[in-house]
C-alpha cells in the first residue's frame, strides 16, 4: 500500500464548531485503485454529496436544523492523479461514519494524451 497523500481541515474552517480529531482523510494506492477516506460521522447519508470534476473529488455535507438554518457544514477536496478513470468513481458509507471513495487507474496508453473533462455527482 502506497500513501498517496493526506489532508486535514485547514485552521479556522470550523465555522464555530469544534474540530473533531478524526476530521482528516487520506488517499491511498491499493494496486490499481486509489482509495480516499474521510470521517463524516456527524452527518446523515442524505446530507452528504460527493462530486468529481477534472480528477478532483469533493465531499460536501451540510446538516440543517428543523427551521432550515445550517447547523454544521463540512467540505473536503482531494486532487487525484491524472491516470484515474473518472467514470469509475464509487463510494460507500460505513456504519462508523467513514466515507470511502474508490477510483480505478486507467491502463497506460501509448498514444498521444488527449485531455477529457468529466463530472460526476453522487447523492448518498
Amino acid at each position: 500500500m502506497e500513501l498517496f497523500g493526506s489532508f486535514g481541515r485547514p485552521r479556522g474552517e470550523t465555522l464555530g464548531f469544534p474540530a473533531r480529531p478524526g476530521n482528516t482523510g487520506t488517499v491511498k494506492t491499493l494496486g490499481n485503485t486509489y482509495q480516499f477516506t474521510v470521517d463524516v460521522s456527524d452527518f446523515a447519508p442524505e446530507d452528504i454529496i460527493v462530486t468529481t470534476s477534472n480528477n478532483q473529488i469533493e465531499v460536501h455535507a451540510e446538516k440543517l436544523a428543523a427551521d432550515g438554518t445550517v447547523m454544521n457544514t463540512f467540505t473536503h477536496k482531494c486532487q487525484l492523479p491524472e491516470d484515474v478513470d473518472p467514470t469509475s468513481v464509487s463510494s460507500s458509507l460505513g456504519d462508523d461514519g467513514t466515507l470511502t471513495i474508490r477510483a480505478q487507474r486507467q491502463p497506460a496508453k501509448h498514444t498521444e494524451h488527449v485531455q477529457q473533462t468529466f463530472r460526476t455527482e453522487i447523492k448518498i
